[in-house]
């Protein structure tokens, strides 16, 4: 059984005169991922390991979850690969996943993640908002197989009031 949350960054910072890759979270970003991170705890706590986007955005709400819920930040793994928006490039970073990691969570970008969602799911989304999630499992060993397989669950954060 594999198991991948996607995450969507919380929400950035456009204050700044700063490349795109380098933006930090805004102050209500820093309290919603903090809100998610309490009312999402089951669904993180358990996870083999945080591959995370390297934009500075993605690590700051990487960092604030592992922090929040007690999990030690050497689960973070930073990705170039995962500082992408398209579905095809997330797509080929899953397929590389060591097979030995069951429960993993990928913190990235949009709109790869709102086609992801739709790919996989037949409550189609228009968009994937920042600090939320969704969640699918598949009945599998590798995950090389996936984009193959319909998945044997599917929930999000999207109607919390978060």
């Amino acid at each position: 059984m594999k198991q991948i949350t996607f995450l969507r960054h919380s929400k950035s910072s456009w204050d700044y005169n700063l490349d795109d890759i380098d933006r930090p979270l805004n102050n209500s970003g820093v309290a919603k991922i903090k809100k998610v991170a309490e009312s999402s705890k089951a669904q993180f706590v358990n996870s083999d390991i945080i591959f995370s986007s390297s934009a500075t955005r993605a690590i700051h709400t990487s960092l604030i979850l592992t922090r929040s819920l007690s999990i030690n930040s050497n689960r973070i793994s930073i990705c170039e690969d995962l500082y992408t928006f398209e579905f095809n490039e997330v797509i080929n970073f899953i397929n590389k996943i060591e097979n030995k990691y069951s429960e993993v969570v990928l913190v990235g970008h949009n709109p790869a993640y709102t086609e992801i969602s739709n790919y996989f799911s037949e409550n189609k989304i228009l968009n994937l908002p920042t600090a939320r999630w969704f969640s699918i499992k598949f009945d599998s060993n590798s995950w090389s197989d996936i984009l193959k397989l319909k998945p044997t669950s599917y929930i999000n954060n999207l109607k919390s009031g978060i």
